[in-house]
């Protein structure tokens, strides 16, 4: 008799399990339109004095955007400061000055504010900018 319950339990449960399947009426595909909005940036141009000038404003508003949260503005600053890097390297390899490695570094500090929420990071890119404009101006002999 066991043999029997356990023949009669297994297909009620084969049966019950069987009858809980879900049921797809209508068609499974779907369409959903993609909102694309592209803003292309202005890339920065000027020389290696304006181009570290334009990375003052830009440096200004990174410690409080990443204080606040908004993460819209903090990867916009971002992205900012990168175009600015990437504006300002040939101009500064070719005047064969030694600060690349500092605008870099000051970069760097901007990126990392904004990606592990770091004000401080920003505030520190903000105060050596100033002191890059200031070491780099007598060796362009301007």
């Amino acid at each position: 008799m066991t043999n029997s319950k356990r023949l009669l339990s297994i297909a009620l449960c084969a049966v019950s399990l069987t009858s809980c399947a879900t049921e797809i009426t209508g068609s499974t595909e779907s369409t959903v339109a993609l909102a694309t909005t592209t803003t292309i940036p202005v890339a920065p141009t000027g020389s290696i004095i304006s181009l570290l000038e334009q990375l003052l404003p830009v440096a200004d508003g990174l410690g409080q955007a990443v204080v606040d949260g908004d993460s819209k503005v903090f990867k916009a600053i971002v992205a900012q400061a990168d175009a600015i890097l990437v504006a300002i390297e040939p101009l500064i390899l070719e005047s064969k000055i030694d600060v690349l490695e500092s605008v870099q570094r000051v970069v760097g500090l901007m990126r990392t504010a904004a990606e592990r929420k770091r004000p401080a990071d920003a505030d520190k890119a903000l105060r050596f900018i100033p002191l890059i404009i200031e070491a780099v101006t007598p060796l362009l002999n301007l």
